[in-house]
């Protein structure tokens, strides 16, 4: 009997182990599959931009053992996107870009999703907005537009990809500032705008660099100022709005957010290779192409940074009407 029960004892052993041994197998380090992040916008924005760039830079110098893959889930302000990622919860596998709507479409209760459902993982960078018209638009610069528009309240149109979204926040900051009113028109992403705007369909867009540059230097838009503090170093000869006598500046973020609950070390994997992605060529290029500065954040950090825009936007979206009444 004791020699049965020793073998007993040692037969448990070995499986209990060996069982472990396969789970952990099993399990392996994170990640062990794509991990796909979604972008909330339409294809050729700017999100759709920083997105693509990243995946292929992380596909180039295999920052993890396993791709990035990016889809486009456009619609709802970004609701559809932030619902979607929302609901797989725990999942370290998906991504989401997050950028202003990811706080103002919550607020204005476009989904009852909001930031306590997700989990932050990082964030890249700031960019400028810019105002720009159609090469053969009769406005020569923002004044003539603030011009026009106290003349004729809601007549000039303004493109812009999701109302609470920065394009519609910047259009918004030039209302209050100057005192008129614009009619803000709304597509599904910034390559829906440019072409709008490059049809003649809508009279001004606000955009940020990503998305106008290209356009910019191959002279199919016109640039006619930027919402920064200072001009920008690639468009020298834009003034800012401050210089036409708008006292407006603004700045979008560019960061990610996974969602709620997901593991500790998945989360700790995450940041350690976005982190070393800031400092690829890639990345370095990607900001000097598109007039961005970079702005890294850890998850802790980032987390708290949005708790506190999301306060600011509260009262901005407020102040814009887009609150749904009850």
């Amino acid at each position: 009997m004791k020699t049965l029960s020793r073998l007993s004892v040692l037969f448990l052993v070995v499986l209990f182990v060996a069982i472990g041994a396969g789970n952990a197998l099993a399990a392996g380090p994170y990640p062990t599959k794509p991990i796909t992040m979604i972008i909330h916008a339409g294809a050729g924005g700017g999100s759709d931009i920083f997105a693509r760039t990243l995946s292929a830079a992380f596909d180039k110098e295999k920052l993890l053992p396993q791709p990035i893959i990016v889809e486009n889930k456009p619609g709802g302000s970004g609701a559809i996107a932030f619902a979607y990622v929302a609901g797989k919860k725990k999942d370290p596998y998906y991504l989401l870009t997050a950028v202003t709507s990811f706080m103002t479409t919550p607020l204005m209760g476009i989904t009852p999703v909001g930031l306590k459902d997700f989990t932050p993982i990082a964030n890249f960078a700031f960019d400028e907005y810019m105002l720009m018209v159609n090469p053969k638009s009769k406005y020569k610069s923002v004044k003539e537009i603030v011009a026009d528009a106290k003349a004729n309240p809601k007549k000039i149109t303004v493109g812009g990809t999701q109302l609470g979204s920065s394009d519609s926040v910047c259009a918004y900051l030039i209302e209050k500032a100057a005192g008129v009113q614009f009619n803000f028109i709304v597509f599904n992403g910034g390559g829906e705008v440019n072409a709008a705007l490059l049809g003649g369909h809508i009279d001004i867009a606000v955009s940020n660099p990503g998305e106008a540059l290209e356009l910019f230097k191959a002279g199919k838009v016109k640039l006619l100022g930027v919402f920064s503090d200072k001009r920008l170093p690639g468009a020298p000869d834009v003034p800012t709005l401050k210089e036409q006598g708008v006292d407006v500046t603004y700045q979008q973020n560019r960061g990610l957010v996974a969602p709620a609950d997901i593991p500790a070390d998945a989360k700790k994997t995450l940041e350690e290779a976005f982190a070393k992605y800031m400092k690829t060529d890639t990345f370095k290029k990607y900001l000097a192409d598109n007039m961005l500065s970079a702005a890294w954040m850890d998850g802790e950090t980032f987390g708290k940074w949005l708790d506190k825009e999301n306060a600011r936007y509260a009262v901005i979206v407020k102040d814009m009407g887009l609150i749904k009444k009850k």
